[in-house]
């Protein structure tokens, strides 16, 4: 396998996220677990670019982005996007909700983040092995922010790409467990150690300005609360999120 490197999304690699395997999906606009209603469906309008990459950086602010890169070289020397991982809190993440609230077996504490989507293009060599780099570089980032649990919810089988998580053997290569067995729709959960080089104490302080003037204290920007990155949402009545069953 060629050598890869990973890096968080930004402003202007959010531009870089490779097509998924779905046939007529899209990335870049692509709000399938952001909303019950969601589409997988590429919607190309700048206002749905938009939203999708303030949705990705949208816990820049507190620990980092909510996706992943993997770069290969090609035969051209150039640097291009092999993979793409979505993932973040649950709370970010409403169809992550109320999948999991299908299953009261799974434990609430330590509440997971989750990965939401895991592709690799289908003519990117050694496919397989390069999932598997981005799920590993991804869960070392999560444990790097001092996330203990990380949740996967895949879709149709053990083989299948389509689904934006991927397949399953590459949760199971990686060391996943099947928290709930179910055969259509089984989830994965991982332990991490939590390693938390980020010291979540202080990142709000490091948002602030200087303290100044009269113009310090100023409200706090909105956006993710340090709370919602350890907690399960609250458990509203939802529709089911694959469907009439």
């Amino acid at each position: 396998m060629a050598e890869l490197e990973f890096a968080l999304v930004d402003e202007t690699s959010f531009e870089e996220i490779p097509a998924p395997a779905r046939p007529g999906a899209g990335c870049q606009t692509c709000d399938y677990w952001e909303r019950l209603d969601g589409k997988r469906d590429a919607a190309e309008s700048e206002a749905a670019r938009n939203l999708k990459r303030s949705r990705l950086m949208a816990g820049a602010r507190l620990a980092g982005a909510y996706g992943m890169l993997a770069f290969r070289t090609d035969a051209a020397g150039d640097r291009v996007a092999a993979g793409w991982a979505q993932f973040g809190p649950i709370s970010a993440y409403p169809r992550a909700q109320s999948i999991r609230e299908r299953y009261p077996e799974l434990p609430d504490s330590p509440a997971p983040w989750v990965i939401t989507c895991l592709q690799v293009p289908s003519d990117v060599p050694d496919r397989e092995a390069v999932a598997s780099a981005l799920l590993q570089a991804t869960c070392d980032e999560l444990d790097r922010r001092g996330i203990t649990a990380v949740e996967v919810y895949p879709e149709g089988g053990a083989t299948s790409w389509e689904p934006s998580p991927g397949p399953v053997s590459i949760y199971e290569a990686g060391g996943f467990d099947r928290a709930a067995d179910d055969e259509r729709f089984p989830v994965m959960r991982l332990e991490l150690g939590g390693a938390a080089e980020i010291g979540w104490g202080d990142l709000l302080s490091h948002t602030a300005p200087p303290d100044e003037g009269d113009d310090w204290p100023l409200p706090l920007p909105k956006g993710p609360r340090e709370e919602d990155l350890f907690r399960l949402p609250e458990k509203p009545k939802r529709p089911n999120p694959f469907g009439e069953d």
